[in-house]
């Protein structure tokens, strides 16, 4: 009988061993994860109006890194979103907006610096997608992002006259026209699901909602002011990060 006794305690504890082992072997698994290799940055910014998720595109990295070192210091918490227009973006990241002056014009204040552009050819402009404001060709031919300001595109359904359109903008103003091009498939996306593609290859796409896109479609179609500040303020209330393996569709 004693034997017996041995043996089943042997065996509770090479079962507690195996149990033990799968612990530590899924929490190394987790700690493994590394942006760039098979995993990147998933962001949840908490507003006023719900809650948005967005994933931080890797082949943007210097925007990608900085949007994390800011987000992380509470940089964005209560900013407002200071610059909202219906089928078209919806644009946030302002720290003097922390005021919530009701006479002050919001928008030209960033972080202190700027970041060179990170104009990646297959990144467009369709509804749903982060990108870096900046100031206008004429005093920033170089194209370089504001440090903080960005905006999530709304955009509109296109059809051929605004196709037309976007394509002689983008010819006259893409750091690399010939990239920028509205390929078919672009187009189809352009005429179904919308956006704003006259914009394409003038700015630093960094990133692409993932959750909450009802959301961000409601606070573009809030009332605004004459300066396109909501008449009721909508502000960021948190961000968090996280790291989130890569899906198929990410890659």
């Amino acid at each position: 009988m004693e034997r017996v006794k041995v043996v089943k305690k042997n065996g509770c504890l090479l079962l507690l061993m195996l149990v033990l082992s799968a612990v530590v072997d899924t929490a190394a698994a987790k700690k493994t994860l590394v942006v760039g290799q098979g995993a990147h940055y998933e962001v949840k910014m908490k507003t006023s109006e719900g809650t948005l998720r967005f994933r931080l595109f890797n082949d943007t990295p210097n925007h990608r890194d900085n949007f994390v070192k800011l987000a992380e210091r509470g940089f964005y918490n209560n900013l407002l979103f200071h610059r909202v227009i219906r089928d078209f973006m919806i644009q946030t990241g302002d720290p003097e907006s922390i005021e919530a002056s009701q006479v002050k014009v919001y928008g030209n204040a960033d972080a202190g610096y700027k970041l060179d552009a990170e104009i990646v050819p297959r990144y467009y402009h369709r509804r749903g997608v982060v990108a870096a404001a900046r100031e206008g060709d004429a005093e920033n031919p170089a194209r370089q992002s504001s440090s903080s300001q960005f905006y999530v595109v709304t955009g509109r359904v296109q059809n051929d006259s605004t196709l037309t359109a976007a394509r002689r903008q983008i010819a006259e103003r893409a750091a690399d026209p010939s990239a920028a091009q509205i390929t078919p498939e672009r187009e189809k996306v352009y005429r179904t699901v919308g956006g704003a593609p006259h914009l394409d290859g003038s700015y630093t796409i960094f990133g692409e909602i993932v959750g909450g896109m009802g959301r961000v479609m409601k606070i573009s179609q809030l009332p605004t002011d004459t300066q396109d500040r909501p008449k009721e303020d909508v502000y960021i209330r948190e961000v968090q990060i996280k790291v989130v393996k890569d899906r198929k569709r990410d890659r």
